[in-house]
């Protein structure tokens, strides 16, 4: 885990020197950001699951085709409690992006 940090952190280090903004400065606000992730991401995990094991376990299907009701139900089957593991999925893939774009 430390050594992924070490790009990242150069890069905010040098950044933040050529914008002019102090060392101390950075370091406060980047202690507030991972305070606040720490904080709400559990949140947001635990919501997904629930909603996830939610969405599951009761799909409501009115007023919809037959394939496109049996598409929904395979849908929520195979995704449904790894709403989560989705999410990382997709942060993954946005962070790849970042950083394939600033290289």
């Amino acid at each position: 885990g430390g050594t992924q940090k070490v790009g990242t952190s150069t890069v905010m280090t040098s950044l933040a020197t050529e914008s002019g903004i102090p060392q101390g400065q950075v370091q406060g606000e980047k202690a507030s950001m991972l305070a606040l992730l720490k904080i709400s991401m559990p949140l947001v995990y635990s919501a997904l699951y629930l909603k996830g094991k939610a969405w599951s376990s009761g799909s409501s299907t009115d007023g919809m085709s037959n394939t496109a009701s049996a598409g929904l139900e395979l849908l929520t089957e195979k995704i449904g409690r790894k709403l989560p593991y989705v999410l990382n999925i997709v942060l993954g893939i946005c962070a790849f992006g970042v950083a394939w774009q600033n290289l």
